[in-house]
């Protein structure tokens, strides 16, 4: 991917998501993971891409869009995205998506199979059934319920890294009004804006608590 040059948005986003990583890795168990590479391994890199977009890989690697600036006016709001994508790599998501690739990919061979002997016509049709059920029943609502669990591990990560969850519930608003048109969310991989925002609203007490605690032992700067 083509980097940006941005030295100081390099340096800003680095230094948010050393802290994020930090929370991640030192959350109450059943919250962070402990095996994530440590902060100082992590390669992070602005990327050319004009489209509000990032992402985080296991092994230690984060990408943020130069286009997502524009939407992230905070550091608190960078946390927001940044705890996201460091939750989707604690909860093994893209090891979870490419499991279930490849259980779909062998259920498509086992109909195939299974459906060689009917008409031409029939078994085009069981295929793109299959297919319907396959995306719409399993693998997008998956996906979809991954969204939701960082999300929730997201909002944990920021609090702890000392970044004010609320910020979360304000950010995806905006995001909402962002041009361009929204799937229905059973076609879609991402839960609705609106779903994600009243999830997120539930949440915020929980967030609340663990920002304030980190107040009173690091007080804001």
């Amino acid at each position: 991917m083509p980097r940006a040059n941005d030295p100081a948005g390099l340096a800003r986003v680095k230094a948010i998501a050393l802290r994020v990583i930090t929370a991640a890795r030192t959350a109450p168990k059943g919250y962070g993971d402990a095996s994530l590479p440590p902060p100082a391994a992590w390669e992070i890199a602005i990327i050319k891409d004009d489209s509000p977009n990032a992402f985080a890989m296991p092994g230690g690697k984060i990408g943020f869009n130069s286009g997502m600036f524009r939407l992230t006016p905070t550091d608190e709001d960078i946390a927001v995205i940044l705890g996201h994508e460091v939750a989707h790599v604690v909860c093994r998501h893209g090891n979870e998506r490419v499991s279930q690739g490849i259980a779909a990919a062998v259920g498509a061979v086992a109909v195939d199979q299974a459906t060689r002997d009917q008409s031409v016509e029939k078994h085009n049709q069981t295929m793109a059934a299959y297919g319907a059920v396959a995306t719409l029943g399993v693998i997008l609502p998956f996906s979809r319920s991954h969204e939701s669990e960082a999300d929730q591990l997201g909002i944990v990560y920021m609090a702890l890294a000392g970044y004010n969850p609320a910020t979360s519930v304000a950010f995806w608003q905006r995001f909402s009004k962002e041009p361009g048109a929204r799937m229905p969310e059973f076609l879609s991989t991402h839960p609705s804006d609106q779903t994600r925002i009243q999830d997120l609203q539930k949440l915020l007490p929980m967030a609340q608590k663990i920002y304030s605690a980190q107040q009173v032992k690091a007080p804001a700067r």
